[in-house]
């Protein structure tokens, strides 16, 4: 069974097409999800309180925005925390798939590239969909401002160094036809074994 990642800038579409290989059998392993579920071992939670500062964790729960205004506004406080998670969801991962049997997984990540995962991987999809399409979309699903979504995609590689590294682009730019580039995408990976 292969370990397939799946990238692509915040509001690119991975959600959308990672249905589309949902439908044709394929387990999806969402990476951010099981990051937010490492907050809830208190053990955890006491690293990041000890790490970012007790406001952070109030009764046994995270304050996701303070935590956020802490590593979305400092780089090297962001790296610290991708540092003390990410460790945790990779193992969530290699645990998980041991319970599937499909010819593949993906693992989705919208900063796959940024942590250093590409090595664990056969092979890398990139969704690729036009910066202020990206925007629009991430500003209506999470009713936030411009400025924060921007201020995310800069803690991001550019999706053109994405592309570059990727070995399947998926063009999600609401003119080309998705589910035709995802079957040739899932036929190519399966005729690669």
């Amino acid at each position: 069974m292969k370990n397939i990642g799946l990238t692509g800038s915040i509001g690119s579409g991975k959600t959308l097409v990672c249905s589309v290989f949902e439908h044709l059998g394929i387990p999806i392993f969402n990476a951010d999800i099981q990051a937010k579920e490492t907050y809830n071992d208190k053990l955890f939670l006491k690293e990041i309180a000890e790490e970012f500062g007790k406001n952070v964790v109030v009764d046994n729960v995270l304050d996701k925005k303070t935590l956020a205004d802490i590593v979305f506004n400092n780089k090297d406080r962001l790296i610290k925390l991708n540092s003390m998670v990410h460790p945790k969801v990779l193992d969530r991962f290699f645990l998980w798939r041991k319970n599937h049997s499909a010819p593949y997984v993906i693992l989705e990540s919208a900063i796959l590239f940024e942590i250093g995962w590409e090595d664990k991987f056969e092979n890398i999809i990139c969704i690729n969909s036009p910066k202020e399409v990206s925007i629009q979309r991430a500003m209506s699903r999470d009713n936030v401002s411009r400025e924060v979504i921007e201020e995310r995609m800069n803690n991001q590689i550019s999706i053109e160094e994405k592309v570059e590294k990727s070995d399947f682009v998926v063009y999600h730019d609401n003119k080309t036809m998705l589910i035709p580039q995802i079957l040739e995408i899932h036929k190519r990976i399966i005729e690669s074994e």
